[in-house]
């Protein structure tokens, strides 16, 4: 699968979690673009981790925020045990 940002924006567009996503890392000076495709660093890391946390707690597995980021639901599962741990 190639991963495409213009997917995963239309993706989260269309399930109505893009405006809130957007809000979040914005809070972290990260586009959602960076929050998608940029390289780990420490504010991108932090947004997604914020992301990622909210959309657990909305219910989402990380199976589904996984597909969303067209990530493996074991490397969502890696940063929000970091965060759970950390706080």
């Amino acid at each position: 699968m190639k991963r495409s940002y213009d997917g995963f924006a239309r993706r989260l567009r269309e399930v109505g979690l893009k405006a809130r996503a957007t809000a979040i890392a914005t809070k972290h000076a990260v586009t959602l673009q960076q929050l998608y495709e940029a390289p780990a660093t420490a504010s991108v890391v932090a947004a997604r981790k914020d992301v990622y946390a909210w959309l657990k707690r909305s219910g989402k597995s990380p199976g589904e925020i996984g597909k969303l980021f067209d990530r493996a639901p074991n490397g969502i599962l890696k940063l929000l045990r970091a965060r759970k741990g950390k706080s």
